[in-house]
């Protein structure tokens, strides 16, 4: 598994099929008409897949989980990244200026990685 990218605490714009002509029109924040805004959440960008979590009082809680087609990402954190889904959606994201303070996404694992040796 490669990781792309995996930040925290992000701002998350999340936008259906059509919604805009170009992903490039999708701002994370202040989030367009059109999109629905996650707030201090983490996004991770695995081979094809996209994950966005948010904090709940059980722990983390995954809100959007979906193989993407095309990623674009930003030369830095702070600026926009973009995805767009196998199914249309469109994803605009990055680095909240905020600390993320007392969330549990912070350290939560979500690789499950498992190390074994060979006998």
């Amino acid at each position: 598994m490669i990781i792309k990218a995996d930040i925290f605490p992000a701002h998350v714009a999340v936008a259906p099929n059509g919604a805009f002509e170009d992903v490039e029109d999708l701002i994370s924040s202040p989030p367009k008409e059109g999109s629905h805004y996650v707030g201090t959440a983490r996004v991770i960008v695995v081979d094809d897949l996209v994950v966005v979590a948010v904090d709940s009082p059980s722990g983390p809680n995954i809100v959007f989980r979906e193989k993407y087609e095309t990623f674009l990402k930003g030369r830095k954190s702070t600026e926009e990244h973009r995805i767009i889904t196998v199914s249309g959606k469109m994803l605009a994201f990055r680095k909240d200026t905020n600390c993320g303070c007392g969330s549990r996404l912070r350290s939560w694992n979500p690789y499950n990685t498992v190390n074994s040796i060979k006998d």
